[in-house]
């Protein structure tokens, strides 16, 4: 049997060879907590990529992402879909206020198609002066997304996918998928969301129950949602 380092190594190697970690080097952020951390490929969430969420808190998620990418310098660059606004419910603007984002870093985009949302997600990518670009799409396919991609890569920012309602399920060039729903854990009160890392280029798909600190502005896992009985799983799918 092949020793830790071996594997270490070999797992290091299959990683630069699928878009892991050492592809993106120090280009990466916190989620601020160690665990979550600890279990991507990066050390953490890499800029200059794409990462697809969806699920009944896909806005927040996005959100909650985007603040912590806003940490290093630069705008964040939201680009909403109207047809999707009219479903889903537009963006509270001002509600991004209790994840950090400060409202001078905020450049709202607001679409009339999937068509301008491409574009305007395409251009503020490549741009040097964005950290972060969140995109509400739909029916993005496989060559959209690799343009995306390669954007971020030219301009260094993050890019949040935001697709509502169920996984999509289709090829797609994000490094990371996620989903986030509500948890329904003893307390009524907390507020609690489950996360599935459902995809991760050169890594392994995991679950956490975690929270949303507002003070610190930083995820904190609060354990693994294995033991959650199947109604609670039903009941936070729906």
């Amino acid at each position: 049997m092949a020793d830790a380092s071996t594997l270490a190594a070999l797992r290091a190697r299959i990683r630069s060879l699928d878009g892991g970690g050492a592809r993106f080097g120090a280009r990466r952020s916190s989620l601020g907590d160690a665990a979550i951390d600890a279990h991507l490929p990066w050390g953490g969430l890499p800029r200059a990529a794409l990462h697809e969420i969806g699920g009944g808190l896909a806005s927040g998620l996005a959100a909650a992402l985007a603040s912590r990418f806003l940490r290093a310098a630069g705008t964040l660059v939201w680009c909403a879909d109207a047809a999707l606004a009219a479903r889903q419910g537009a963006l509270y603007a001002p509600g991004l206020v209790r994840f950090g984002i400060d409202p001078a870093r905020l450049i709202l985009v607001r679409c009339r198609r999937a068509t301008e949302t491409l574009w305007a997600a395409h251009e503020a990518l490549r741009s040097p002066a964005v950290a972060c670009v969140v995109a509400e799409i739909e029916g993005l396919d496989l060559l959209a997304g690799r343009r995306l991609q390669l954007a971020a890569e030219a301009g260094g920012a993050a890019g949040l996918l935001l697709r509502f309602g169920r996984a999509d399920t289709a090829p797609s060039a994000a490094v990371t998928r996620w989903r986030a729903v509500p948890f329904l854990g003893d307390d009524p009160g907390a507020r609690l969301w489950l996360l599935d890392l459902w995809r991760v280029k050169g890594g392994v798909p995991a679950s956490w129950v975690v929270g949303w600190d507002e003070k610190t502005l930083s995820f904190a896992a609060v354990r693994e949602p294995a033991d959650r009985p199947a109604a609670q799983r039903r009941r936070a799918a729906g």
